[in-house]
């Protein structure tokens, strides 16, 4: 199915109910510890494990959905190679979980003002996909808001290089999520990838979008 198909089937549906609804269900909410769901052989490997922290870090990660009139679209980011970590990957507007945020919804609702000038009032937060637990010790919560496409997005240079925008038809579409094999010190290992035209959104973004597809379902994807 073209992105143009996929977008023009969604429109055709209330998108926004059918992630509301979903996401009040325990499947739209569950953990996802993404790395044993997709490589249950490597689980214990002393040897692979290795290059995992034991030290838990909690964030979050605003899922910024624009509500366009030509067709809703995920806004991602592109890090800034100056960055200490994860730096030049794809990613959402998010972070680190601080001491003075008195939610995960507090923490997304932050970072994505710090980094492309998303303010609260142009937010409608409608839920959050449950817990996904990444590389480096990240325990991540993504929160899903609806953006205001009036809104002034602007990137922040120091720590985003580029903003880009994805259909929310190319992603509800189940056959754009794939599985890519990596290596780490001679291990093989599966990861998540939806690529998308000069983007190439891998891992821990990439698994996020993945969920959000399965809540755009509706039903219960095999």
């Amino acid at each position: 199915m073209s992105v143009a198909d996929s977008t023009g089937k969604l429109q055709k549906i209330d998108w926004r109910r059918r992630i509301e609804t979903n996401l009040n269900q325990m499947s739209g909410q569950r953990v996802r510890a993404l790395f044993s769901e997709m490589n249950p052989h490597l689980v214990g490997d002393k040897l692979f494990e290795s290059r995992w922290s034991d030290i838990r870090k909690d964030a979050a990660v605003l899922v910024p959905i624009v509500n366009r009139q030509e067709g809703a679209s995920v806004l991602l980011t592109v890090r800034s190679t100056e960055m200490p970590s994860h730096a030049g990957q794809i990613s959402f507007p998010g972070g680190k979980v601080e001491k003075h945020d008195r939610s995960r919804i507090d923490t997304a609702l932050r970072e994505a003002h710090e980094e492309v000038n998303i303010d609260r009032n142009d937010v409608d937060v409608i839920g959050q996909l449950g817990i996904h637990e990444g590389g480096l010790g990240f325990s991540v919560t993504p929160v899903v808001g609806i953006i205001n496409p009036q809104a002034d997005i602007r990137a922040c240079p120091r720590e985003v290089h580029e903003v880009f925008e994805v259909p929310l038809g190319f992603v509800a579409d189940l056959s754009n999520h794939v599985m890519e094999e990596r290596e780490h010190k001679g291990v093989k290992y599966n990861m998540f990838a939806a690529p998308y035209g000069r983007f190439h959104i891998w891992g821990l973004t990439a698994g996020i979008l993945r969920t959000l597809a399965e809540v755009l379902q509706d039903e219960e994807p095999v």
